[in-house]
């Protein structure tokens, strides 16, 4: 479809990710409504200045109070010049909804869709989606590249329609190489791939070989779309702690026991360098590129990035 809003369409995460070099990127969280708009400019501007390659913009879960991601994504590729993720979540949405909202992204020239279900409100496990809304992921999938074929949802009495021309997204996925079901772990990211799914991010990660595990699971189902692995820089077990409360994660002991117990005026060299120390395994393993949550530490990811793209230019030259 011919994209004649002045907005320019993005580069394509997926032919970036082809080129064959270790990518760099970062995930960025909107500010909470009412929030000064500038501090998450600053942010954004200061990853790209480190060396992110292209970012990420998550959706507020149900309820969190967090707008404005298309706009933070279409801001990212027309004024810092780098490839945007834009996270979609389905969960409190109709598919006519969905389409809709589809259209916004496009016609601001946004590319890159990481396609989630999304997250139920807080203190809320036992929400549902809306009826007649998509209980999963790979449905949202789906719908994404029927729009990517040019099929749309059939208008009531409405004969005659002109011809619709296909969008052109780029669908991304998350993954969680540490669920432990390990056939429901594979067997929900097949339907996903299946679905049209071009590349992957996986959820908080810190063990190597949870991820190495994850890409011979995958290889076995014949799944071999760009897998990147999402994780952050740790300064204090005190931080883990509040981490492991709220997510599930896997974190290698020894990770652990070399962190100190609180932040202190070394928290962020040292945990820099053993996020260095992950990324190397992770890449050793066959990750395509690395992709840091930033959350609200932008000075360890800022730094983590300027290190990790030193490291780079040197091995080039």
């Amino acid at each position: 479809m011919q994209n004649n809003f002045p907005f320019k369409p993005d580069v394509r995460i997926i032919d970036v990710l082809q080129k064959g070099r270790f990518t760099l990127s970062a995930e960025v969280i909107p500010p909470r409504n009412g929030a000064e708009q500038n501090e998450i400019l600053n942010q954004i501007h200061s990853l790209v200045q480190a060396g992110a390659e292209f970012l990420a913009v998550t959706k507020g879960a149900g309820g969190s109070l967090r707008g404005g991601s298309l706009p933070i994504a279409q801001v990212i590729k027309e004024k810092f010049g780098v490839p945007c993720i834009a996270h979609f979540t389905c969960r409190d949405l109709l598919p006519v909804e969905i389409e809709n909202q589809l259209m916004d992204h496009h016609y601001f020239g946004v590319r890159n869709i990481l396609a989630l279900r999304g997250d139920p409100p807080e203190g809320q496990p036992e929400w549902k989606p809306r009826a007649g809304g998509y209980h999963y992921a790979y449905k949202l999938i789906q719908q994404i590249k029927n729009l990517n074929l040019g099929h749309y949802l059939p208008r009531l009495h409405s004969a005659n329609l002109p011809a619709q021309e296909p969008t052109q997204f780029c669908i991304g996925a998350a993954v969680y190489p540490d669920y432990p079901d390990l056939d429901e772990q594979i067997g929900f990211f097949k339907q996903k791939t299946d679905a049209g799914a071009e590349f992957a991010i996986t959820d908080m990660l810190f063990d190597p070989e949870s991820y190495s595990g994850f890409l011979e699971r995958c290889y076995a189902q014949d799944i071999k779309i760009p897998i990147l692995p999402g994780t952050r820089v740790l300064k204090s077990r005190n931080q883990v702690d509040k981490m492991l409360k709220k997510f599930k994660l896997r974190l290698p002991p020894s990770l652990y026991d070399a962190l100190p117990d609180r932040d202190c005026e070394d928290s962020i060299k040292l945990g820099v360098e053993l996020f260095l120390k992950l990324v190397e395994q992770l890449k050793a393993a066959g990750a395509p590129g690395v992709h840091l949550f930033v959350i609200s530490d932008t000075l360890g990811a800022q730094t983590a990035l300027k290190e990790l793209a030193k490291n780079q230019n040197q091995c080039k030259s």
